[in-house]
């Protein structure tokens, strides 16, 4: 009986904590996100400095060449990379923020709320994401691929709406709570494969937080044979 109940224990903390619901279907992973929005930031506890050294400044030095880029949020969560990046002072550019979760989404529309034109809140899934092709100069993705029912599905819709040449910045999870994602763990080289198998170019991995590494890749453009031009290599 005592084992029955460990056992069954450790089965709804791996379907509800490790994994989040993502094996009980998108709308299950959604209504968990509304249950728990309002604890959200305080679980993960964000350090500007840290935020802005480790993601903000490497996304933006891929986007120097662009006066006013415009950037895409993939599940924004509370507006976490929109709001770390709107505050810095060279940063001329626009956000768009897409978060299923309503409530959210609120919270990331309310914290965005003083930038303006300059950001936008989107309610709508990662796929099919709601704009036409070649829209954004720049997207970003923080710890959420691994729970939308496909990541390939998610980041081929990415590089649909990328511009030629756009950046993609993006996390891939490791570590041993990651490898229970039966069926949907992918060590780094499988990852790159991935990203380069839907467009992606110039794939560079690094360490970044204990449970994730941090991808930047470029959006090839294609050649009059349909082929993808530009250098394909990674780091990791």
């Amino acid at each position: 009986m005592v084992l029955a109940l460990a056992l069954l224990a450790g089965l709804a903390y791996w379907l509800l904590v490790i994994t989040e619901g993502v094996y009980l279907g998108r709308r299950f992973v959604v209504w968990m996100y509304d249950l728990t929005a309002h604890q959200y930031d305080g679980i993960k506890k964000y350090d500007a400095e840290t935020e802005t050294l480790f993601v903000v400044r490497p996304f933006l030095s891929r986007l120097a060449h662009l006066s006013t880029p415009l950037i895409l949020d993939v599940a924004t969560g509370t507006g976490r990379v929109p709001w770390f990046t709107l505050q810095m002072p060279r940063f001329h550019g626009r956000f768009v923020a897409l978060e299923p979760s309503q409530k959210m989404l609120a919270l990331a529309a309310k914290r965005l709320a003083g930038y303006g034109w300059r950001a936008s809140a989107v309610q709508a899934t990662a796929v099919p994401l709601p704009f036409a092709a070649h829209s954004f100069d720049a997207i970003s993705c923080l710890e959420a691929l691994e729970f939308f029912p496909s990541d390939e599905a998610a980041l081929r819709e990415m590089a649909r709406v990328l511009r030629p040449g756009g950046v993609l910045m993006v996390t891939r999870r490791r570590g041993w709570e990651a490898k229970t994602f039966f069926g949907r763990y992918r060590d780094a080289a499988r990852f790159t494969v991935l990203l380069q198998s839907v467009g992606f170019t110039q794939v560079e991995g690094r360490a970044w937080q204990v449970d994730y590494d941090l991808f930047f890749a470029q959006k090839g453009s294609k050649n009059g044979s349909g082929e993808t031009r530009g250098k394909r290599g990674t780091k990791s």
